[in-house]
């Protein structure tokens, strides 16, 4: 199996000091995986100006450091850190008048082709986390590609950069042994951050008591130890497909999954969470699963959501660049 591609970035944004947080990520791992980094903002006001985008008007696409894009959306500059060893990337910036954010961003992100989105969960308009039908939510339930919601810089969990820890809260588990197995669409974005973040990767699976036999104590542990050796074969594969040093932890938990992976991203002080989704949805509104929906709204981290559904059906931005090429 290839490694993911990462060809195109979208930070949606309002400019707003809310945006800091997720341009952070965004621009960030534009650097590392050599990506463009699309910077689009949307007007949904017909009658509002637009914005004017002097450094690259006309042009479509420009090379700029990370402190000129910084300048460009009056966000603070990088610290010295966090710039050093960044090269020049590649920005397109787009600006979209007359439509809702949500759907402007999706038309866009189908349009571009884009492998990623990176945005922010508040905003100008007082979004406000936890409310269902935020830009945010909106845009993941319905992505052509993974979605990292990501808080304000100054919202608990923002504070050490870059993430040092990240967790994947891993559903679907490969037979134990089973090294054929196709891995998760989740658990490949999980391993390729980590590398990105130079940071070790902790697995969590969540035992529901629905699945056990009566909820016996025997069971559940007989259950847990088959879903460990489980975690054990998954590890093995994303180290196998990282090609790069990857520390991965396994550990399998019991309860409510949404109560549970965020009690295992606090206590493992994650920076970082990953998590999968088959949601699906009728009229052509793909849906969050439950637990996903969840983990948005009250992770006291980023949230990066990849649906595995729209890999099963080979619609995800690299297959579609694959196909034609």
């Amino acid at each position: 199996m290839p490694p993911l591609a990462v060809q195109r970035i979208l930070f949606p944004t309002d400019f707003s000091a809310a945006a800091e947080g997720a341009y952070r990520h965004a621009a960030w791992l534009a650097d590392r995986f050599g990506a463009e980094l699309h910077v689009l903002h949307v007007v949904e006001d017909e009658s509002a100006p637009p914005r004017d985008w002097p450094d690259v008007a006309g042009t479509g696409h420009v090379r700029v450091s990370l402190a000129d894009v910084s300048e460009d959306l009056g966000l603070p500059a990088p610290a010295a850190e966090d710039q050093a060893p960044y090269d020049e990337i590649e920005v397109v910036e787009a600006e979209v008048v007359g439509r809702a954010v949500p759907e402007a961003v999706l038309d866009y992100a189908r349009d571009e082709e884009v492998d990623l989105v990176v945005m922010g969960t508040h905003g100008r308009r007082g979004w406000r986390r936890g409310v269902l039908g935020s830009a945010a939510e909106a845009v993941a339930r319905r992505a052509p590609c993974p979605v990292l919601t990501v808080r304000p810089l100054d919202a608990p969990g923002q504070g050490e950069w870059p993430p040092s820890r990240v967790l994947l809260a891993a559903d679907e588990l490969p037979a134990r042994g089973d090294h054929a197995a196709p891995i998760p669409l989740a658990a490949r974005w999980a391993a390729r951050l980590a590398v990105a973040y130079h940071a070790p990767l902790e697995v969590v699976h969540v035992t529901t008591p629905s699945r056990l036999s009566l909820g016996l104590p025997d069971e559940l542990a007989r259950v847990q130890a088959r879903e460990r050796e489980a975690l054990l074969t998954l590890a093995e594969a994303l180290r196998a497909e990282a090609e790069a040093e990857l520390p991965v932890g396994v550990s399998v938990r019991s309860g409510d999954p949404a109560a549970a992976i965020r009690a295992a991203a606090e206590e493992t002080r994650a920076h970082l969470l990953v998590v999968g989704t088959h949601g699906r949805g009728g009229a052509g509104r793909a849906l969050l699963g439950s637990v996903a929906e969840t983990l948005v709204r009250t992770a006291p981290c980023p949230v990066l959501v990849a649906r595995d559904a729209l890999a099963d059906a080979g619609r995800t931005p690299a297959d579609a660049r694959e196909a034609r090429s």
